[in-house]
This record gives structure tokens, sequence and C-alpha cells, in this order.
């Protein structure tokens, strides 16, 4: 249980395709950071991970954002965005804390975003979907580099077209940010939008052992 993003991809991508990717990312970063968003490598320490093979990331464990609020399964409320703007906490939900911003509780590490041009099998036996693609997920919490992980996911859709499908927990509105991050800084992603298949994504996911 958590907000997570969900998306299915090809096992292997090209390195054109899999570095023009990266090369989009690496010139938001900039960007990010000015928001407020301090990236980290997997489990929150450490440098991210950007090469022409993998991007694994994680927001960092070590952000410097006070600790002033105790998020428990945090959930973007309807039009939550931004990052730290504003109190965070707009109510709860049957499992935990609304949220209207992207915020964490002094620690801004959840789960690593993983994104390999090369994708390994993740439990023996895996398969494709039905489409041929495979499936993969990172649960964020809302935490600030929720914003790195949609722009980042925007960005690949960009350059691998309908060879990657994405799909949210979240509202088309909560991908706002990501899509005028692109806009701003690589000249796309304004008109693109989200089509939600929660169930579908939620029964894929609890196959792995989520």
């Amino acid at each position: 249980m958590g907000y997570t993003h969900y998306w299915y991809r090809p096992k292997v991508i090209g390195k054109k395709a899999f570095s023009a990717i990266v090369r989009d990312f690496k010139k938001i970063i900039p960007a990010l950071e000015k928001a407020g968003v301090v990236l980290a490598g997997p489990l929150g320490e450490g440098e991210p991970v950007i090469t022409t093979d993998i991007v694994k990331f994680n927001g960092s464990r070590h952000c410097g954002h006070p600790a002033e609020h105790e998020l428990v399964i945090p959930w973007p409320a309807p039009g939550a965005g931004g990052v730290f703007a504003g109190e965070p906490v707009a109510g709860t939900w049957f499992a935990g804390h609304l949220l209207m911003t992207r915020a964490c509780p002094g620690d801004c590490s959840y789960e690593t975003f993983y994104f390999p041009r090369v994708r390994e099998l993740l439990y023996e036996g895996e398969q494709p979907e039905e489409n041929g693609l495979w499936f993969d997920f990172c649960k964020t919490a809302f935490r600030p580099y929720d914003l790195a992980v949609t722009a980042f996911l925007i960005i690949a859709k960009h350059h691998l077209k309908n060879r990657i499908v994405v799909r949210t927990d979240g509202e088309d509105a909560h991908w706002a940010d990501a899509r005028l991050l692109c806009a701003i800084e690589l000249g796309y992603g304004l008109g693109y939008g989200i089509n939600e298949q929660r169930e579908l994504c939620a029964q894929q996911a609890s196959r792995v052992g989520t």
C-alpha cells in the first residue's frame, strides 16, 4: 500500500534511445534541485546513479528538511502539487495522511527508482505482459523526489513513444508539475496525460511481493 507509479517497458532499450532519455533527465536536475528536490543514490545514500546503462536514484535520507511532520502512508489530495508549498497535511484517508504538497518527515528517501537499459528478471519465471512489455513500479509516497520520478517517466515516454506504457495511482493533476518542468527545460511534455488502470497495476504489484 502506498502512492505508486507503474510502467510497462521493453526488456531491452536501444542505446541511442536510452542515451537520449539520460541526456534529457540530466538537463532537468538543476531545476529539480532549485525546486527543493534533493536526489541521492539507492536507499537514499550517496550520489544518484545516472549512466548510459542505468538510472537509479532516491530522495536523500539526509535532505536537511525539518522533521516537523509525521506522514503516515501519505497520499496526494485532489489538486496536490509543488514541493513543500505550504502546510503539507490536508487531512486523512483511510490508511494515513492526505497531502496538499510533496513533503517529507525529515527523510526524503522512500523506494528507489530503478530504470536500467537492459531489464533483468525480478523473480524466477517472470514473464512479460500480453503486449510484450515488462512491468515495473516505484512507490514514492509523494516525497519531493516524486517530481523527479514523474518527470523521468514523461521523458521516457517522449523518447520511447508506444514502447512504454505509464500508469499511476494519482490523478492527472498530480503530474502537472512534471509536465511543466519538462516543457520549460526540454520543450515537450505539457500535453502529456496519464491513462490510469489502477486495478491492473495493483494486481501486478502484488504479484512481485509489494
